[in-house]
């Protein structure tokens, strides 16, 4: 089976009235909204999870960080970063790490930030627990 290479996320969780456009790779705003990418994910693969339960499954929303971010690339025209970074987590005991890329935007209409992301950030964690 040919998995999917993005995964888009549009989280309504911030507006940027005022704040004079795109949040950087690093920002609070930007960091929020991957936080709820991964949450989001997180739940709704708990329930397939077929090492341990879904409550193990759900705590590594506990445990994972994200960090080492930096800016790939800059596109002044569209005020969209290329991003990269690392998100690390413990499950089973297990520390595991993957590096992934993302970028992000903003919605013209409304504001909001938009999160484009490599799905291969969650596959340590779907792989692991679901077995593929």
């Amino acid at each position: 089976m040919k998995r999917i290479a993005f995964a888009s996320v549009a989280l309504a969780s911030v507006f940027l009235a005022g704040c004079g456009g795109t949040p950087d790779c690093g920002d609070m705003d930007t960091l929020e909204v991957l936080d709820q990418a991964i949450e989001t994910e997180v739940e709704k693969y708990a329930p397939r999870t077929l090492r341990g339960t879904s409550e193990e499954f759900v705590g590594i929303l506990d445990t994972y960080e994200i960090s080492n971010i930096r800016m790939l690339d800059y596109d002044k025209d569209a005020d969209s970063y290329r991003c990269d970074a690392r998100i690390t987590y413990v499950y089973h005991s297990r520390k595991r790490s993957v590096d992934f890329t993302y970028r992000v935007d903003t919605d013209q209409t409304d504001g909001k930030v938009l999160i484009e992301y490599q799905s291969k950030m969650l596959d340590p964690i779907l792989g692991y627990a679901l077995g593929f």
